[in-house]
Order: structure tokens, then sequence, then C-alpha cells
């Protein structure tokens, strides 16, 4: 007996001086970042300028791709295409973007210290021309350790490229400052802001998700801060892209530019999303005046369901639906660009749709509202709902080169606007 209690205290102090220790650990990071220390510089890469329109390869790391994880992908690039009418879908730009969004992951694993991963963003932003490229929001939000103190404190952060160029109209030779955000995909403990779903409310109780708020709201803060600085009378254009929760915080960030004028009207902003969550329960999410704001969807995506519609949730901006996965030409068209490029076949099935969409109705049945499901009836529904279901299978359609394999080999006729 005596033996048993001894070795209780001594598993009660180790204990303890484990969380004594880690608390150390924590605090002296803190201080690191405060201090701006002990963390990974971004990197200096020259660009050249470039007139379009042309062709790039751009190099990023994809997640199940064979041979070292890195694959490649030609881009189209044009400046026309920014004096365009921005309501007006570009097939060729919503493929760049679903290719930066991916360079946008990959972008972390050069600010791991130790790590010999190539700073693909800069490199890939380098082959488009840009003159200046910024990647200094993942310092500090890419190591394990800072993902910890996330956990920990409890903050919503994000992470996210952001780049400049001058483009020119070929046909009128005006000029416009062009300024591109991409935002990282959900990454370590991002995924908790996934789940703060209540809304941040206005007066007329619309809301927008509350963790993708948080996040698009610090882009903003930059982009403010970044147009006061800049000479007033400089014509400018944004373009904003990501996957995931890259797209759900890229959708809200559009809606907010569109309505400050003083970073650009919503003629002179574009913003492309793929496999993009409900993300508000904005009654005027569909209007007019969001009209420049893209979701491309994957109909086999289990993430672009939510959170449910039933629950009030939707997307600002217009859907823009890829084909059904099934046994056609065009599906077999699909799978083929992505074994080329990822070298492993695609694991995406013609019934995926349909266990998707059954998860999703199965928990709605249910549950009526976000509150509800985080109560011990509304977990017990969800897990009930998970039991049988395949979730590393059903994720294969939410892949980012799932969306690009289907950009490889589709038209505007192939999809479906809404």
């Amino acid at each position: 007996m005596r033996r048993a209690l001894l070795g209780l205290l001594v598993a009660v102090v180790l204990a303890d001086t484990a969380t004594l220790a880690g608390a150390a650990v924590l605090h002296a990071r803190r201080l690191e970042r405060a201090g701006g220390t002990n963390a990974v510089t971004a990197p200096d890469v020259v660009a050249e300028r470039r007139e379009g329109p042309f062709s790039a390869t751009i190099d990023y790391a994809a997640l199940f791709s064979a041979d070292g994880h890195q694959v490649s992908s030609e881009v189209r690039w044009d400046d026309d295409w920014f004096f365009a009418d921005s309501t007006e879908y570009n097939h060729d730009l919503a493929h760049t973007c679903a290719v930066l969004s991916a360079v946008a992951n990959a972008e972390s694993a050069y600010y791991q210290q130790g790590s010999s991963a190539p700073a693909y963003a800069e490199r890939a932003f380098a082959e488009l021309g840009f003159e200046e490229v910024s990647t200094t929001s993942y310092r500090y939000r890419s190591e394990v350790l800072d993902e910890v103190l996330g956990v920990v404190d409890g903050t919503d952060v994000v992470a996210y490229t952001l780049a400049t160029r001058h483009v020119r109209s070929s046909a009128t030779g005006e000029e416009r400052l062009l300024t591109v955000v991409v935002v990282r995909g959900s990454y370590g403990s991002e995924w908790l802001s996934n789940a703060r779903i209540e809304s941040a409310e206005d007066e007329a109780g619309d809301g927008d998700h509350l963790g993708f708020t948080l996040a698009a709201e610090e882009i903003v803060a930059d982009l403010e801060e970044r147009a006061a600085q800049e000479d007033p009378g400089v014509e400018r254009s944004y373009l904003f892209c990501g996957h995931s929760r890259g797209a759900a915080v890229a959708n809200l960030l559009a809606s907010y530019v569109d309505d400050v004028p003083v970073l650009a009207g919503a003629e002179d902003v574009r913003a492309y999303g793929f496999a993009t969550p409900n993300c508000t329960s904005s009654a005027d999410a569909r209007s007019a005046r969001y009209d420049n704001i893209f979701n491309v969807l994957n109909p086999s995506d289990v993430v672009t369901m939510l959170p449910p519609t039933a629950w009030g949730y939707q997307r600002y901006g217009r859907d823009v639906t890829l084909p059904q996965t099934g046994t056609d030409a065009l599906t077999d068209a699909m799978r083929a660009s992505y074994e080329a490029s990822m070298g492993v076949e695609c694991a995406v099935t013609a019934a995926d749709r349909a266990t998707a969409t059954s998860l999703v109705a199965n928990v709605t049945t249910w549950v009526s509202s976000v509150d509800e499901l985080v109560s011990p009836f509304g977990i017990a529904v969800l897990a009930q709902a998970c039991l049988g279901v395949d979730l590393g299978q059903l994720l294969a359609s939410h892949y980012p080169n799932t969306y690009i394999a289907w950009l490889d080999v589709t038209t505007p006729a192939d999809l479906t606007f809404a």
C-alpha cells in the first residue's frame, strides 16, 4: 500500500514538473515572439518583370503525391484579366488561383526550423513576375510549438502570402497596382478555428463564422495599413484566393473589401475560393454586389456542405460546381491528369457524393443548430452518423489537387453556376 502511495506521489510530482517545464517553454516562446527572435526569416527571391500573356510552371509540395511530395503545375497569366469585368468567371484565372492556393499550404514547411523545403510561394510569384512577395505571417505560425501555444492561448491566427505587381492593359495602356492575397488552408491548431461557428452578428442579426472572421479581419487591417501608405492616386485591384479554410477567409475578406471604398470598389476586387465551407448567415450574401466572388466546389466534397445550409449558413458570392465524378470520359481525363501530376491514382469514387450528403442529412435530421451540435446529444448524433463512414476516403474529394485536376480538364461549359 505504501509503495502504491509512493508511486502515485512520484507520478504527481513528475506530472507537475512536466507541466511547469511545459509552461516555462511556452512562456519563453511568447517572449521570443514578442521580440521577433528565433524564427525563420523570410527568403529573398528576385523576380524579373514579365509581360503577359504567358505560361509558367509552378512547383510545390502536395499531400499524398509520389516522388518526394513535390509536384508541378503549368498555369497561365495575363494582365488583361484585371481590366475585364470582375463578375465574369475566368477559368484560366481560377486554375492559376487553385495552384497558388496549394502553394500557400506548401509554404509552411519553409518556416520550420531546420527544414530544407524551398520557399514555394516566393518562387511561384517570382515565376509570375511579381515585384513584392511577403510571407511574414507564416513566422510563429508554422512551428509545432507555436501551434501548441495557439491552443493554450485560444488565439485565431492566419497565414497568408501577399504579393504585388503592376499590371498593364494591352488595349489602353492603363496601369494598376494588383495585390494578391493567398490564404493558407487549415494548419495545426487552426483546425480549432473551424469549429468556432458562432456568428459575429451585426445589428440585423446576420453574422459571419467567427473563427474565419477573426482571420479575415487581420488581413483587412494589413491591407488598410498598406493602402494608407500608398499613393492615393494609384488605381488598385485585389485578388483573393485560398483552399478550404483559406477559401472561407478569402470569401469573407472579399466581401469586406467590396464594402470598404478606401481599399477598392467592387469592380476592382476578385475572389476565387476552392472547397469553400459555408461561412455566413447573412441574408444578402447572394446579392449582386458580391458577384465578383466565385466559390469553386466539388459536389462530392463534404467540407463544402458545412456548416449545413439547414442551419442557415451559406457563402458570399456565386457557386461554381465542378462535374460529378462518374464513369464518363471527363472523369477519366480528370483521373489521368491527377495521376500524371501526383504520381498516384485519384482515390475519389462515384459513390462519395451520396456518402457526403447522407452524412450531413443524418446530422441535420436530429440536430437543428450549432448550439445543439455542441451538446452531449449533438455530439452523440455526430458520432453515430460517422459510424461506418471512411472519412479518409470522403476527404479525397477535398484535396487541392483533386480540384486542380478537374480544372485541368474542364471548360466553363462543363461547370454549373448558381
